[in-house]
């Protein structure tokens, strides 16, 4: 009796393209289009260290913020990404300045500071990071219109607070993206500039 060929199994995702298994299908007009129906328009936030602002001031800060979010009928989200930083051109140009230098105790000093950051880019210390708000709406008629508002509007009352608030265009939003799926990455290589370029995640 001859043996059975077993089926050789079809994997059901060996077709699928790297956009396919992205959660979103667009970016484009400062929004990510999502895969589940929702519209996101993300607001950058610059860091901000209390520990140098008074008892006062920090207090009226955490509460201007307080009251933005809590003012909030639709749902957000707020994110941080650490994103490596490419120390070497920094460390060249340090090496520079110190073969320049005429004084010794200048040049003393520089080798010293080289000598440190030297041991940050040994150490893969060199961290940043990146601080978002993500807000969200269902796709509908005048979706676009009402989010930007809402964006714009929680931006001011931010801003109002002292923070530093930014609505990311494509591009910030595409360099957002791309520390979230690849940060080693994206801390030596720019979101390439190229005509239509969603269409690198759209597939179009």
């Amino acid at each position: 009796m001859s043996k059975r060929t077993k089926p050789v199994k079809q994997e059901a995702n060996q077709d699928r393209s790297t956009q396919d298994w992205l959660p979103f299908n667009d970016v484009t007009g400062s929004f990510i289009y999502r895969r589940d129906g929702e519209l996101v328009a993300v607001l950058r936030v610059e860091p901000l260290n209390l520990a140098l602002k008074s008892e006062h001031e920090r207090k009226r800060i955490i509460t201007s913020v307080h009251e933005a979010l809590n003012g909030q009928l639709n749902p957000l989200q707020i994110t941080s990404l650490p994103r490596p930083v490419d120390l070497d051109s920094y460390l060249e140009k340090l090496v520079m300045m110190a073969k320049d230098t005429v004084k010794p105790i200048k040049r003393k000093l520089l080798q010293e500071y080289i000598q440190y950051v030297a041991a940050i880019v040994r150490g893969g210390e060199a961290v940043e990071h990146r601080y978002y708000i993500l807000l969200s709406k269902k796709v509908k008629k005048q979706a676009e219109i009402e989010l930007n508002r809402e964006a714009y509007e929680l931006s001011g009352l931010l801003s109002g607070s002292g923070l530093k608030i930014s609505l990311c265009d494509d591009m910030q939003i595409l360099d957002m993206i791309m520390s979230f799926l690849n940060p080693v990455q994206a801390a030596f290589e720019e979101v390439p500039v190229l005509p239509g370029i969603t269409s690198l995640y759209k597939g179009g």
